[in-house]
């Protein structure tokens, strides 16, 4: 029990700096870590998976709270992005919650399979779609003149994701409004990490509702474990490092960070997936 413990606090503290760095929210480490530890700790195949994504975004909302904290201080948030695709998004993840995730076809390997593919396509998207001039276009230009179909779309898409794997929806709004809506990518991280706050607390709240009367471990609320704060906790405390290291790195480092840690998790995943 000591070491699963000790690990766990390990992946907050590498889950919190990723966090701010990149504007992911941290549920690209938190939602697997908590998949694999509740598996281990023998939780019922029958609620592991919406045990496991109701617990991951309350670690992604604590710590999109801190990150996005610091990165409003520093001037990287667009409000008006962060209200409308935020609204968007919360109504994204009652519906996903309410007719995908928690539906007995939605299995642990559906779930590893499918969070496997988020992080690929995001990835690929990022990498290889964008290049050096639009980049660096995009970092000395900000467009202003969103339309609200596209603002309406992005939202959509990120609750979506967030409520079906268990992130904050950063996957898709860090590429999003850094390619797509063309804000500066410094400026699209810092307004992700506040987009993920409406979004992870709307999945917090559908899930502790969902899960309300199911056959959950004692230490859960519905479809939320506290054993998530062994996570975010630590999380909160790295943070902020994250935060001052992505406004020192440049854009293809920022990029290329992202994209490592994501293939490496969507590899584990599919692995467990399919010979696990």
């Amino acid at each position: 029990m000591g070491l699963d413990v000790l690990l766990l606090l390990l992946a907050g503290l590498a889950a919190g700096f990723v966090a701010g760095l990149v504007g992911v929210g941290g549920g690209i480490i938190f939602a697997p870590v908590l998949f694999f530890y509740f598996q281990a700790a023998g939780v019922s195949s029958a609620v592991l998976t919406p045990l496991t994504l109701g617990s991951s975004l309350l670690c992604t909302l604590l710590v999109a709270l801190a990150s996005a904290y610091y990165q409003h201080r520093r001037g990287a948030v667009i409000p008006r992005l962060v209200v409308v695709v935020g609204f968007c998004s919360a109504l994204a993840v009652y519906l996903t919650t309410r007719f995908v995730t928690t539906q007995p076809w939605y299995t642990p390997e559906v779930f590893q399979v499918i969070f496997s593919l988020v992080l690929l396509v995001v990835v690929t998207r990022m990498l290889l779609s964008t290049s050096r001039k639009e980049m660096n276009d995009a970092a000395g230009e900000q467009r202003t003149d969103w339309s609200l179909p596209a603002l309406f779309g992005t939202g959509t898409a990120a609750g979506a994701v967030s409520s079906a794997v268990g992130v904050g929806g950063g996957v898709v709004l860090v590429p999003a409004y850094n390619s797509f809506l063309r804000v500066p990518i410094h400026k699209a991280v810092g307004t992700s990490s506040a987009t993920i706050v409406l979004i992870s607390l709307a999945g917090v709240v559908t899930y502790a509702v969902r899960g309300a009367g199911m056959d959950v471990p004692s230490t859960a609320l519905g479809y939320v474990d506290a054993r998530a704060f062994l996570l975010s906790i630590p999380a909160l405390l790295t943070a902020r490092y994250g935060v001052r290291a992505a406004h020192w790195f440049n854009v293809r480092t920022l990029q290329a960070a992202f994209g490592v840690v994501a293939i490496i998790v969507a590899a584990r995943l599919l692995w467990g997936a399919f010979f696990g």
